[in-house]
């Protein structure tokens, strides 16, 4: 009777537990692999599910994943949504900002509670009998501070930078507006009047619109207006779609890798069971003594 050839070892995943495994990998893709010993596996899921998710964040401008309140007291989840919601806390992050941009302190603003210089590009629209040769296209720098010192506050800055190339100053007053701190998309709106100038026709009025940087922690997975959402489908037509494709597919991925933590493996390089070195058989019976047949004497 001979011993098994070889042992199977219990593998490094089965030591750790299920549970935690699945959590990890919901939270972030390709941690709970992480947790459990498969590296090639985790940097496989955490590079292609992430990378799906941030391309097509990118490629949509960030205002591609987010959850907006749809109506009554109870927010429901949009379809949408909750297949992207599959990437776990990078995703999530969009309940959190669906309600701060709710506060009632999130609105456009009218004046400034403090001054503010960025960048700015956008389009200097005229009107009047100079409506042609004044407008163009904006590019430079804009500070603005609202001043208090009359009855009404009133907002006022410089434009400094280039009109189709060319160099411009412009001085800003009056009817300014900047699209509320929260909201999807990396730019935030901003317009102002320019202040008319003595050599200027009397009936001729110009103004800026444009944008400038929003905050990262204010924009990323916060609800876009629905005006933003209006001009990037203009704008970027099917591109924009396959954004929103590209975040799905990554929601769909990382179940099946959280599915791969719990359950798994679905065999691949790394996988493989290890095993025990085999062990030789052994024979325990004796050897058979010879039996060697006696000669017959000669007669």
């Amino acid at each position: 009777m001979s011993a098994p050839s070889s042992v199977e070892r219990r593998r490094p995943w089965e030591e750790k537990n299920t549970v935690v495994a699945g959590v990890l990998a919901f939270l972030i893709p390709g941690l709970g692999h992480f947790y459990q010993g498969r590296m090639f596996k985790g940097l496989i899921y955490f590079v292609c599910i992430l990378g799906a998710y941030f391309g097509g964040m990118r490629l949509g401008e960030g205002a591609v994943v987010y959850q907006s309140p749809m109506g009554g007291n109870f927010k429901k989840v949009s379809l949408t949504f909750l297949g992207q919601s599959g990437v776990g806390l990078p995703s999530l992050i969009a309940l959190y900002q669906m309600k701060r941009a709710e506060a009632p302190a999130n609105r456009d603003l009218y004046e400034l509670n403090e001054p503010i210089s960025a960048p700015f590009q956008g389009r200097l629209i005229a009107s009047g009998p100079a409506k042609e040769e004044g407008a163009g296209e904006l590019v430079g720098q804009i500070e603005l501070k609202t001043s208090r010192d009359g009855s009404l506050p009133e907002t006022r800055g410089i434009f400094k930078g280039t009109k189709d190339g060319e160099p411009i100053e412009l001085e800003l007053s009056g009817g300014f507006k900047l699209d509320r701190p929260i909201s999807g998309g990396f730019r935030r709106g901003v317009e102002a009047h320019v202040v008319h100038s003595p050599d200027q026709h009397p009936n001729e009025a110009w103004h800026i619109r444009g944008s400038i940087p929003r905050r990262f922690v204010d924009a990323f997975n916060a609800p876009p207006d629905p005006a933003l959402v209006q001009d990037l489908h203009g704008r970027l037509g099917k591109f924009y779609d396959l954004a929103i494709a590209f975040t799905l597919i990554a929601g769909f991925l990382n179940v099946l890798a959280i599915w791969d933590a719990i359950e798994g493996p679905a065999y691949g390089w790394g996988d493989e069971p290890a095993t025990a070195p085999s062990t030789p058989e052994r024979n325990d019976q004796p050897a058979a003594a010879a039996v060697v047949a006696p000669s017959k004497a000669p007669q």
